[in-house]
């Protein structure tokens, strides 16, 4: 069997990914037929179909997935061989891709990598922001070597290196008509305008979890993944959101917003956790910054 060309595998992994040949042609800078004829090469070089085409795009076979797993496997052993490689000449450098929940990124910033990148300043970072899932599927399939997420249900594919109790607080403008009571219960809570993350998101799926248990239904107004969005709708005097403490120790610091303590058991468990994919080796930077990310707020 003649080997794969990684023009061939290139266009694959980048169909894939971007849900047609087209999209992939778009980001490689290619025709879409030459993506085409490079994919379908690498069929005949592997005997076998990888792609299937629809109406809404492609999707790999079963076989295709293999060969996916099998491309992430070897970029991630090259990667940790040139880590090594490194560590034999004393030097320390290479790419660490990060996955960080929306909540996480200013304290990722100011509390890890700013002193990082100066200790380190041959490292570089890919930083990817998004929900609880987004992170977990990141760190899982191996496109992240590490995850700084809330709220991270257990999964035999990942890795808990560090997992911090913080618990959720309602979060309202300070001497605003929400201002009102503290603590707050649920029956209470659920009286005000609220701004909360999707159920995609780890204090999303909390708020789902009381709703549930509580049988009340919150007055979510506006849904959106956007940290700043939130401290905007209240901010604003629009009402409320749910939020860990650490997210806005810079706005309660400087009296802009009032925290209430929720009387829930389920708020009161939210834990931040920074994770990594069990069984996977990491390069030396990577394992670098594994040290630096437990000095974060969101793990004091």
């Amino acid at each position: 069997m003649p080997d794969m060309e990684p023009k061939q595998a290139a266009c694959f992994r980048a169909a894939i990914n971007a849900g047609s040949v087209r999209a992939a042609a778009e980001q490689m800078g290619l025709e879409p037929s030459t993506v085409s004829r490079n994919i379908a090469a690498l069929e005949k070089v592997m005997a076998t179909t990888l792609i299937e085409r629809g109406r809404h795009g492609v999707r790999s076979t079963d076989a295709g997935s293999l060969l996916l797993s099998y491309l992430k496997r070897r970029e991630g052993e090259f990667d940790l061989l040139r880590s090594e490689l490194d560590a034999l000449a004393n030097m320390t450098r290479g790419k660490v891709v990060i996955a960080v929940g929306e909540g996480f990124v200013g304290d990722f910033f100011d509390s890890a990598l700013a002193s990082f990148s100066a200790q380190f300043p041959d490292i570089s970072f890919s930083v990817n922001v998004g929900s609880t899932d987004y992170v977990m599927q990141q760190v899982i399939s191996e496109q992240a070597h590490l995850g700084v997420a809330y709220n991270v249900v257990k999964d035999p594919g990942i890795r808990v290196e560090s997992a911090v109790s913080q618990p959720l607080i309602a979060l309202v403008q300070r001497g605003g008509i929400y201002d009102r009571e503290t603590p707050l219960d649920i029956a209470a809570l659920s009286k005000i305008p609220c701004a909360i993350p999707p159920k995609t998101f780890g204090i999303g799926a909390m708020i789902v979890a009381v709703e549930t248990k509580y049988a009340v239904r919150l007055r979510g107004c506006v849904e959106t993944g956007s940290i700043a969005a939130l401290k905007a709708f209240v901010r604003n005097d629009m009402g409320c959101t749910i939020l860990p403490r650490f997210v806005v120790e810079t706005e309660l610091s400087d009296g802009t917003l009032s925290a209430h303590k929720i009387a829930s058991d389920v708020f009161s468990n939210g834990v931040s956790s920074l994770i990594r994919k069990e069984g996977r080796r990491l390069p030396q930077a990577a394992s670098l910054l594994l040290t630096q990310l437990r000095k974060m707020s969101a793990f004091s």
